[in-house]
């Protein structure tokens, strides 16, 4: 069985911006569990275990769902926690820009694999970068603190042009992300 997940990749820049707001956040010395910026990405559908044989199957339908949208402008914006800032559980930075459109995809894909077996989530598309999860309550009040007055870096917009299915390993150091499959967004008309 594969572990696996669709979600789009972040430019270096994102995750270089991401570094600095959690060292920014670690100073508060929280007992949270933060992600390392490389493995940080846009989940747009968890699937959980499939079959190996089902790795083509998934990726031709979310390409062929795809294959006519142009690439999506997003960029990193605000800061927040589920399931709310009093108590947190996931600190995550949300993401703004065509996220209509983004939210189209993901509806898109829900729809589609349902066809192949594979549940819908139960909870509402918001699209975020989880970027640290809380492991114990320890100093959590100076975290509160922290995310409400901390300067936020600039994260400069990019291009989704593809969407990725993806394979997670977990692992005691954290999970380890290999691509399996790049399924690319509609290249832009030329001029």
């Amino acid at each position: 069985m594969i572990r696996s997940f669709i979600a789009i990749d972040l430019p270096e820049a994102t995750r270089e911006a991401i570094a600095v707001l959690q060292e920014r956040l670690k100073r508060s010395r929280a007992g949270v569990r933060w992600m390392k910026p490389g493995s940080i990405h846009l989940t747009l559908k968890f699937l959980g275990n499939i079959l190996p044989e089902q790795v083509d199957e998934i990726a031709a339908a979310a390409a062929q769902l795809i294959r006519d949208e142009p690439p999506i402008t997003l960029y990193a914006a605000g800061l927040g926690s589920f399931p709310s800032l009093r108590k947190p559980r996931v600190i995550w930075v949300g993401l703004q820009g065509e996220v209509d459109r983004l939210t189209k995809i993901q509806t898109g894909l829900e729809n589609t694999l349902e066809t192949l077996g594979f549940a819908r989530e139960g909870r509402g598309f918001r699209p975020h970068l989880t970027i640290g999860r809380i492991k114990d309550r320890h100093r959590l009040q100076g975290l509160i603190e922290a995310m409400s007055t901390v300067e936020l870096p600039e994260f400069n917009s990019f291009d989704a042009n593809e969407i990725i299915l993806y394979k997670s390993d977990l692992r005691p150091t954290g999970a380890i992300y290999t691509k399996l499959h790049r399924m690319p967004l509609a290249a832009p008309a030329s001029p």
